[in-house]
This record gives C-alpha cells, sequence and structure tokens, in this order.
C-alpha cells in the first residue's frame, strides 16, 4: 500500500525534512496588520519576526480549501493519505480540511482512502509525529498499526513546554487570562505552558527568565523514567543571551539522559501569537531521525 503523510505548516517541519521524509505541508496564512502572509517559507522567520515587533496587531488564519485541495490532488495516486494536523483547539485548520476532503471524494471517482489524524499539538509537538508516521509508513508499516502507534507516541512520548516574557501577542490571543498578563507585567512572574488535550495551559511560573527556565526544565523532566532517552526540539527566534543560557541548563541535565539536541525557529502562523520572546521545547522519547 502507498501511504502519503499530509501535515500542515505549523509543524515547523523545515525544507530538509519534508524532503527527506516526503511529506507535504499545507499552509495556513499569518496576517500582519491586515496584511495576509503565506505561511510557505516564502518569508524568512528573521524578516518575520520584525514585522511581529513592529507591528499593531498579528493573528493567523487557517489554510484556503484550495490550498488544500492542491495537495489532495496532487497526492491522488496514493492508496492512503494520512493527514495529520494541528489541534482543533488551536486552529481551525481541520475543519477546513475536513469541509475540503469530502468535496474532493465527491468529485473524484478514484479518490485514495484519507484519514484525518489529531496530533493535539502544534510546532514540533506536531512535526515529531508527522515524522513518526513518515518512519513508519518506511518500515513498512499497515496504516491501522500506524494508526495505533501514532496514537500511543502522541499520548506518552511527546511533550511541550514553553516560556514566554512579553506575554502581549499570547494575551490578545486568548491563551491567558488578564491577571496572568499583568503578573507578567509588573512582576516578571512568566507563566510556564504546555499543551493538554490539544489546549495550551499554565502549568506553573517563576520570577525572572533564568528561574522560569529552570522550573521549566524541572516540570519537563518529570514527565520522564530517569533512564529515558530524549530527543529534544529547542526552539527560539531571535538571538538572545537567555537562549544560550538556556540550552546550557538542557546539556548539563544527566536525569533522563538527553541523547539529541535541536534547535529550530518557532514558525511564523506561532510566532503571532507567542510573540518573539518565546522560549521552549518539545521533548520526544523512543524517536530519533534516520
Amino acid at each position: 500500500m502507498k501511504i502519503k503523510i499530509i501535515s500542515d505548516s505549523t509543524s515547523n517541519l523545515n525544507d530538509d525534512l519534508v524532503k527527506r521524509y516526503d511529506i507535504d505541508l499545507i499552509p495556513a496564512f499569518a496576517i500582519i496588520d491586515e496584511q495576509e502572509y503565506l505561511d510557505d517559507g516564502s518569508t524568512p522567520p528573521a524578516e518575520f519576526y520584525e514585522l511581529i515587533k513592529n507591528s499593531k496587531s498579528a493573528k493567523t488564519s487557517q489554510p484556503s480549501p484550495n490550498n488544500v485541495w492542491k495537495v489532495l490532488e496532487k497526492n491522488q495516486d496514493y492508496d492512503h493519505l494520512l493527514m495529520i494536523l494541528v489541534s482543533p483547539q488551536l486552529s481551525g485548520t481541520m475543519n477546513v480540511v475536513k469541509s475540503t476532503v469530502n468535496q474532493f471524494r465527491r468529485k473524484k471517482a478514484n479518490c485514495p482512502e484519507i484519514t484525518i489524524f489529531d496530533s493535539k499539538g502544534t510546532s514540533y509537538f506536531l512535526g515529531a509525529i508527522a515524522l513518526k508516521a513518515a518512519q513508519l509508513v518506511k518500515q513498512g508499516e499497515e496504516i491501522d498499526n500506524i494508526l495505533q502507534q501514532l496514537e500511543y507516541f502522541r499520548d506518552n512520548d511527546v511533550q511541550v513546554f514553553l516560556m514566554v516574557t512579553d506575554l502581549t501577542h499570547i494575551f490578545q490571543s486568548g491563551r491567558i487570562s488578564r491577571i496572568q498578563y499583568y503578573l507578567a507585567d509588573v512582576l516578571h512572574a512568566y507563566p510556564i505552558l504546555t499543551l493538554a488535550d490539544g489546549e495550551l495551559k499554565p502549568i506553573g511560573k517563576d520570577i525572572g527568565t533564568e528561574r522560569t527556565c529552570r522550573k521549566l526544565l524541572n516540570e519537563a523532566w518529570k514527565c520522564y523514567n530517569p533512564d529515558d532517552e530524549l530527543f529534544i526540539w529547542m526552539g527560539e527566534t531571535t538571538p538572545r543571551e537567555e537562549n544560550a543560557k538556556f540550552r546550557k541548563m538542557i546539556e548539563r541535565t544527566t536525569i533522563p539522559k538527553i541523547k539529541h539536541i535541536e534547535p529550530f525557529f518557532v514558525g511564523n502562523t506561532i510566532a503571532c501569537h507567542t510573540g518573539i520572546t518565546v522560549m521552549g521545547i518539545i521533548t520526544v522519547r523512543n524517536f530519533d531521525l534516520d
């Protein structure tokens, strides 16, 4: 069976990975001061961060049905399309995809089987699941077994933890309360956020960047056993001294075992909600890049 993995641009997967693992991405839109930018890599992160920094408003929009259709049509010769998408609690992408898939099935007599999988996450939480699926496809696994393994992997092996020191954008997007926003602004009490059932939820806070980073890592390591080996994606935006300090904290960790740290730039659509002072990690057990 020929199985194709499709995800969306909030996965943060870079050009090298999508080519290496033969994954197609459906692009969403970022909207800066009412100007639309297609999240297809055409606007480099550094340039986009400057746009956000100087903007009055930054928001996102789900993919267009036309762009979803193009990806489906491009891959109609496959037996099965496995579409692994951003959490519906974070984006309207899944609703657009479901509607377009229904139309595609009605129009195409020989439409491949299509399965839509809720990643319950975004960024490399979603990206890791898409990569895991692509690895299972390369190993020749059947679709039912792939879905079963992905559910376990998503619910047990992947976690995300982030902190934001400028909460303006994340407050405007409704992800945190007004009280949390004012506490951070006045006391420099920065929240630590994680994903739970597809939603961003605060799990703690601390005073100042360094203390909050330490607490974030303590919360992360609680999710794993001492002998677990972790692959870590470390997200950042603009170069800052805090980023280097955060990485050194991770590198000094001995329990659990850190086998690899892969830095990445936070995606354009995600940065619309978090702003450009976000730092975070996606921790993954039972995973490595081929």
